[in-house]
């Protein structure tokens, strides 16, 4: 195959310009890899290719100008043509292998501008000051929220922190909380401002600033407040409610009592007819005792005077219903543990009478320097099953628990309830 001096203008010119552009396109290379960590070699390499190549084609792009005047030339190359082809296409093929290499390295590698994209791509509002209060890194929402705060560009840490101290006075940007640096923005979201310092692999420090979205955080506290409200009225409600209970089952225990006595009357009025009409027998002798029993109840209530202490109307209903209170020690003084103290016994001296038939009820108080203990007993029947706590003696258990106390039943071999309470110093001036 003739050489490159002995071809035709055409197969010169189309070589020319092949290897004008394969030239550029080395040079293109070569520039691309400048600065990247690509390896030694491999940019000595690209030097070397785009060298040879110049060179080449300034020795072939002189003898063809010479041919074309018709002038002498040196035949520097006397290689055929297709040599020259395959040596241009194989240093396109590494330049083109080369460059594809290059663009995937790139988008494996960080750059400046791919921190700040990613950067500018996070919903928190984020700055970097220099260690001299400058700034050195900053996405967009940090510089929407500045501005939103201050209506200027943010330069230095210093502006940032003087416009967080002044938010309320200078802008619109309501501070919620200062211990939390909450601040509220016009457009109803709720940032949370942080700052701290970040060292950097060459040891310098950095000042890290950070606004994070807690608007749905906010509103959800919002809500607890309010409901936590809500359960302290429904709390009261129900308290006034459980007093009020007791203050009914109290009323409802009275009048069960003196529905018995009108009973009792009644039958011993009963009893006094059929005496005048016929002769007594053992039913109307019976129905006489519950008849003097009903009256001297009836005396006694009457009898006792009004306005007394809880303790006097615990005695007299106690009395009013005929169980007698052997009372052992003094109640305490504070009025919140008398108070649980008279419950407790109204509670027993009504199941007492109601479920054992007790006659006698004892009480035992004990102070000791921690606590106040009260054991409460009677002289009836023995329950025949383990005693489960319901009704009044459940709402005596709040009640003690609400005090700090604890409560024992007993059900064998006899019933007996233990209420120990915490003994409240009384301050003295």
């Amino acid at each position: 195959m003739k050489s490159f001096y002995l071809s035709s203008a055409s197969a010169q010119s189309i070589l020319l310009t092949a290897m004008f552009l394969s030239l550029v396109l080395s040079l293109f290379l070569l520039l691309a890899s400048f600065g990247r960590q690509h390896g030694k070699w491999k940019g000595y390499l690209h030097f070397f290719v785009f060298l040879f190549l110049f060179i080449l084609l300034s020795v072939l792009l002189e003898a063809f100008s010479k041919i074309g005047k018709g002038l002498e030339y040196k035949t520097w190359l006397p290689l055929p043509v297709w040599l020259l082809w395959s040596i241009l296409f194989a240093a396109d093929c590494l330049t083109i292998w080369e460059l594809a290499e290059l663009q995937r390295m790139g988008k494996q590698t960080l750059s400046s501008d791919s921190i700040k994209q990613a950067l500018d791509m996070l919903p928190d509002g984020i700055c970097y000051f220099a260690p001299s209060g400058s700034v050195k890194l900053c996405n967009r929402q940090m510089d929407s929220l500045f501005r939103t705060i201050s209506r200027s560009d943010l330069q230095t840490l210093a502006e940032l922190q003087a416009a967080l101290s002044n938010c309320d006075a200078g802008s619109s940007v309501t501070q919620v909380s200062r211990e939390r640096q909450t601040y509220l923005f016009p457009d109803g979201k709720v940032w949370r401002y942080r700052q701290n310092e970040v060292k950097a692999s060459d040891g310098v420090l950095y000042t890290e600033a950070v606004f994070s979205d807690v608007t749905e955080l906010y509103h959800k506290n919002l809500e607890l407040k309010a409901q936590i409200r809500k359960l302290k009225s429904i709390s009261s409600e129900l308290k006034w409610l459980s007093d009020n209970a007791l203050a009914l089952t109290r009323e409802k225990e009275v009048l069960s009592a003196k529905t018995k006595l009108h009973d009792d009357m009644g039958a011993g009025l009963i009893a006094i007819r059929h005496i005048l009409n016929h002769n007594g027998t053992e039913k109307t002798e019976n129905a006489m005792n519950l008849f003097r029993q009903a009256v001297s109840a009836i005396k006694y209530d009457n009898a006792c005077p009004q306005g007394h202490s809880e303790l006097d109307e615990f005695l007299h209903d106690a009395g009013a219903i005929g169980v007698k209170v052997n009372l052992s020690g003094d109640l305490p003084g504070q009025a919140d543990l008398r108070g649980v103290v008279i419950l407790a016994m109204r509670e027993c001296l009504t199941n007492s009478v109601r479920h054992a038939g007790a006659a006698t009820l004892y009480i035992t108080v004990e102070k000791k320097e921690d606590s106040i203990s009260v054991r409460i007993t009677n002289d009836g029947r023995p329950p025949e099953t383990e005693i489960i706590p319901r009704g009044g003696l459940r709402n005596l258990y709040r009640h003690v628990l609400d005090l700090g106390g604890t409560m024992e039943i007993q059900s064998k071999p006899s019933f007996a309830l233990t209420v120990v309470l915490p003994a409240i110093k009384e301050s003295t001036e």
